[in-house]
């Protein structure tokens, strides 16, 4: 896990090998410095962005964070989109285990709302990093200091029944030590949500999400670190819901969850499919009653196929115009190899609007997998985001911690992969400022530390700490299409 991945640089930055690795970061920082005050000086009005103007057409109903309509994106009422997935959760997906990774720093698009129905917004985002554990390893820990840029680009349509949401990055990174894992992409994301009100009785979503990193925690659904290795992992989830009567509603889901890692010792590839089927009864204004039957096929290198059968009961209660909390929970049983193992599944979320922004929370237990590691595993992960939107104009911060425990199944073989027990912790804590109405200042922290043992490794082998410090400046402008 503490092998250090070599590969030749995308582009050249920096001078001779004789060259002191802190005087270059120290003059990139400054240089990045420079260009923010640049900025603030170049917009006088930055701590009073100008308000946007009003559309000719009646801008649609916004949302806000941490109470998202089924199948849509969710936008803060500052018109920051955060994307659909601020606690890991997709929206209107009711399969259990149906999760994207861990929430990263500066993962979203930071930009003025559309003020059109259909608008395009590029930007760009220059940042400065601090990571004290470039490596992902329990002891002698490397950090280093990496400069990067991150274009993005997010199109946004919003039309009466249909709403779309599809943003896609990647970073570049340059790197003031380790100038070997200098690359032009060392990260990319691509996300799509979308929903369509078919007929009056008939809602359709789609959700599919990409991350692909040099960190395998970051693209490991279960939050799992495996070391600094090429990972990649892809959710792609439909969902339909019909309304069979005024009171009752039948829904039909599925995801397909894909992880890839690198060629590493402790790397295993993994296929997991789901489909979903339940019924919701609305039995009173406030509670609706809900039954549910999924299906799992799980497809593991190096792994019998193993099979799940899960049966959730629960409902969703609103207790407040501004709080509702929905759970299930039930047997799940899980086939594989002549062996069969009944565990508890469970889901459960909470989301609270708030006079100062929004408050939610979640949790999940299902079996999956341990990232990398590649085990069936009995998977919970705890998790939720705390948005600030109105302590001040301009200001935006979202906290999102999630907790995730990984536990080995009996479906899991084989000497080096069985009895692998992981708990990851991964919390962010991003901010930014907007300072001009196309401009603003980014910051983030990250932390990330993960316990583990069994698998036939060595005491604390799968330990890890690591944090991740961020500062930057970013820049977007909306373009409206129509």
């Amino acid at each position: 896990m503490s092998e250090k991945m070599t590969e030749s640089r995308s582009f050249g930055w920096g001078g001779s090998h004789g060259t002191s690795w802190a005087v270059k970061s120290l003059a990139r920082a400054g240089g990045l410095a420079v260009a923010a005050a640049c900025v603030l000086c170049a917009f006088p009005a930055a701590a009073q962005p100008p308000a946007p103007t009003t559309p000719s057409t009646p801008a649609p109903r916004t949302p806000a964070p941490g109470t998202p309509t089924p199948g849509t994106p969710i936008e803060s009422p500052t018109g920051v989109v955060e994307g659909p997935t601020p606690s890991g959760t997709l929206p209107g997906v009711q399969i259990p285990g149906v999760l994207l990774p861990p929430r990263s720093p500066l993962d979203f698009l930071y930009a003025p709302p559309a003020q059109g129905p259909l608008a395009v917004t590029p930007s760009l985002t220059i940042t400065e990093q601090f990571n004290d554990n470039v490596f992902l390893t329990h002891s002698n820990k490397s950090f280093d200091f990496i400069t990067q840029f991150s274009p993005m680009v997010m199109l946004q349509a919003q039309q009466p029944g249909f709403q779309l949401l599809s943003s896609f990055s990647f970073t570049a990174e340059i790197y003031a030590k380790n100038t070997e894992l200098d690359s032009a992409a060392n990260q990319l994301s691509f996300l799509t949500a979308l929903s369509y009100q078919a007929t009056p009785g008939v809602a359709l979503s789609l959700t599919d999400g990409l991350t692909y990193s040099r960190n395998s925690n970051l693209a490991a659904i279960s939050g799992v670190s495996s070391g600094r290795e090429r990972s990649w992992s892809n959710v792609f989830a439909p969902g339909a819901t019909v309304q069979l009567t005024p009171r009752t509603t039948w829904r039909v889901s599925g995801g397909y969850t894909l992880e890839r890692f690198g060629s590493g010792t402790n790397s295993q590839n993994s296929d997991l499919y789901r489909i979903g089927t339940g019924f919701g009864y609305t039995l009173t204004p406030r509670l609706t009653l809900t039954a549910d039957y999924n299906f799992g096929y799980f497809d593991v290198e190096h792994q019998p196929t193993a099979f799940n059968h899960t049966l959730r009961f629960g409902g969703t209660y609103q207790l407040t115009p501004t709080l509702s909390v929905t759970a299930t929970a039930g047997p799940s049983l899980t086939l594989s190899n002549g062996d069969t193992e009944v565990t508890p599944a469970a889901t459960a979320s909470i989301a609270k609007q708030m006079s100062w922004g929004s408050i939610s929370a979640f949790y999940d237990q299902a079996i999956g997998t341990n990232g990398g590691f590649g085990g069936i595993t009995n998977n919970q992960s705890f998790g939720g985001s705390l948005a600030v939107t109105t302590l001040m104009r301009g200001l935006f911060i979202i906290l999102t911690p999630r907790y995730s425990i990984t536990k080995t199944t009996s479906a899991t073989t084989g000497a080096s992969k069985s009895n692998t027990d992981i708990d990851a912790l991964t919390v962010s804590l991003s901010a930014r400022y907007q300072i001009a109405r196309y401009v603003g200042l980014v910051g983030s922290y990250q932390l990330f530390h993960q316990t583990g043992s069994g698998g036939g490794r060595t005491s604390n082998s799968l330990d890890v700490d690591q944090n991740l410090v961020t500062f930057g400046v970013q820049f977007g402008y909306p373009i409206n299409l129509y």
